[in-house]
């Protein structure tokens, strides 16, 4: 694709219900519709799909704050699973290129009006491309923790102890108040009523219908995981049409509506008085409207905790960490309930913490910079303060315990699924021994040099044959992987300057092939 394409013109590689859109070869005609106000203005979006991805956590139980679980009884008997649910919604093709290029118009605004403030663009890091000093590249999370782990060690050393708060918004994106997301919108233009295309796109990022991704799969089989869509319908669909789609056209979508084969739904998230808020996650555009959202309650941090007080504000998403002298913890927690209740979201209590580092001695050895974190009931020593998927303990920055956990799970998960593919082959071939192809599961899990790992991946395309028909034709194409979690782990250890980090995955490649030695020598 031309370089000098915009950022928002991408195709989408989801299938929807509608087709899929060939970006470079419509390049002009989009690039034209899009821009076209009176277009847009009049513009009919489709109904968006819902899906929710439920993410496993190792977490601890209600009824008992000691304790950790991935499932557990709870006091009435029940058995619950510690589950974090993410409802994510999806635009068809066209749609996610129109929020896309709304996306950009309103995201150089803010960055225009955020730089007005001095100091604000340095306090909201989340949806941003803010670039490293002398290079050419854009700061990561690694950066971002990095500098508020610095800020600590700076104010502890200068004021023998700081402090350190996070708050979490509850249900950040469900919970977006449309009045004043929509003047908001107006204010970031000067404006007092959105121009009709802006209006219409805000409309349809705020008041949606939407279908079920589960009620466009076959049914579900006897383990209980869901099947795939009916694949014979779309290859039909694609051999008759020639498009990659869920339905042969807009108006066979419309039936199965109109004859009630698929119920259309509106407005998941309501507040208290049963009207509508909350924006999806899932569009181009969510991200930019969520740091909007907030512009108000940024200036009001910066104004009053950043220059009266000397604080240091940083806010990722709805993720706030201030680090503030000691003696200001109180005004400060005050403060932020306060002025995040303004704008109609609320603070999620049992999320907030509260950390003081100080120096500790620890037996005879010379007092260092430790962590304490402070709970109802009392300090807890040495309980590291986690920010971005790190953990800082006053001595040492490293990978979050639990990030490390989970990438272990999946490790062994993956080399118990491809052993168990092993096994049944030999059980078929009795002459052959159970092997596993490594190829991914290196280039996934080992800290081999990539350089030398090729990964193959697989292409699809619709062609047109001599006879008029249309055919799925596959091939495969290889690249060098240029990362994964472990090449991110030693970034991370080189960035922050922090030997401990890589230290932590000392053990990784023993674990990977206990793991294979174990799940290849299952009994048949």
């Amino acid at each position: 694709m031309d370089k000098n394409k915009p950022d928002w013109l991408k195709s989408k590689g989801y299938i929807h219900l509608t087709a899929q859109i060939n970006v470079d070869k419509r390049a002009n005609e989009l690039i034209n519709k899009v821009k076209n106000k009176d277009f847009i203005a009049k513009y009919a979006f489709y109904p968006l799909v819902h899906a929710t991805i439920n993410e496993r956590r190792y977490k601890r139980i209600e009824h008992d704050d000691t304790k950790r679980a991935h499932s557990f009884t709870n006091v009435d008997g029940e058995h619950k699973r510690n589950i974090k649910s993410r409802p994510l919604h999806y635009a068809t093709h066209l749609d996610a290129i129109i929020f896309g290029h709304y996306a950009e118009i309103l995201q150089n605004q803010y960055e225009e009006e955020i730089k007005k403030h001095p100091g604000l663009t340095d306090c909201i890091i989340a949806y941003r491309k803010i670039p490293l000093a002398g290079e050419e590249s854009n700061k990561s999370t690694i950066h971002f923790a990095h500098e508020v782990f610095e800020e600590i060690r700076k104010r502890a050393n200068e004021h023998e102890q700081c402090s350190v708060l996070t708050f979490d918004i509850k249900s950040f994106f469900p919970s977006l108040d449309h009045k004043i997301l929509k003047k908001a919108w107006a204010n970031l233009f000067g404006l007092t009523h959105l121009p009709d295309d802006h209006y219409n796109v805000f409309k349809a990022a705020t008041k949606f219908s939407y279908i079920l991704l589960d009620d466009l799969r076959i049914t579900e089989n006897r383990r209980g995981n869901k099947s795939n869509f009916d694949e014979n319908d779309l290859a039909r669909i694609r051999n008759k049409h020639g498009i990659h789609s869920l339905f042969d056209s807009p108006k066979a979508f419309r039936d199965k509506i109109k004859c009630g084969e698929l119920k259309l739904y509106k407005y998941p998230f309501r507040n208290k008085e049963k009207e509508p808020i909350g924006i999806p996650q899932g569009l181009p555009i969510s991200a930019t409207l969520a740091n909007l959202y907030l512009l108000d309650f940024d200036l009001k941090i910066l104004d009053k905790i950043v220059n009266e007080m000397k604080g240091y504000y940083r806010r990722y998403s709805d993720d706030i960490a201030i680090v503030c002298n000691s003696n200001q913890v109180a005004e400060i927690e005050e403060f932020v309930t306060k002025a995040i209740e303004e704008s109609k979201v609320t603070i999620s209590k049992d999320k907030t913490e509260k950390f003081i580092y100080r120096k500790i001695a620890f037996g005879k050895k010379d007092p260092r910079l430790t962590s304490v974190k402070i709970t109802k009931t009392g300090e807890k020593i040495s309980d590291p303060f986690i920010y971005l998927g790190f953990e800082f303990n006053g001595k040492n920055a490293l990978i979050k315990s639990a990030n490390l956990a989970k990438f272990y799970r999946r490790m062994i998960s993956s080399v118990k699924r491809k052993a168990k593919r092993a096994i049944k082959i030999s059980i078929a071939n009795p002459d052959k021994k159970p092997v596993i192809f490594r190829r991914q599961l290196y280039r996934l899990y080992t800290s081999r040099p990539l350089s030398k790992t090729k990964v193959f991946t697989r292409w699809k395309k619709i062609v047109k044959n001599e006879r008029g028909e249309y055919k799925l034709i596959t091939g495969k194409k290889s690249k060098i992987l240029r990362s994964n979690y472990l090449t991110y782990i030693k970034r991370a250890s080189e960035i922050m300057n922090e030997p401990a980090i890589e230290h932590q995955i000392r053990k990784h490649g023993k674990i990977f092939n206990d793991a294979i030695y174990r799940h290849l020598t299952l009994k048949k």
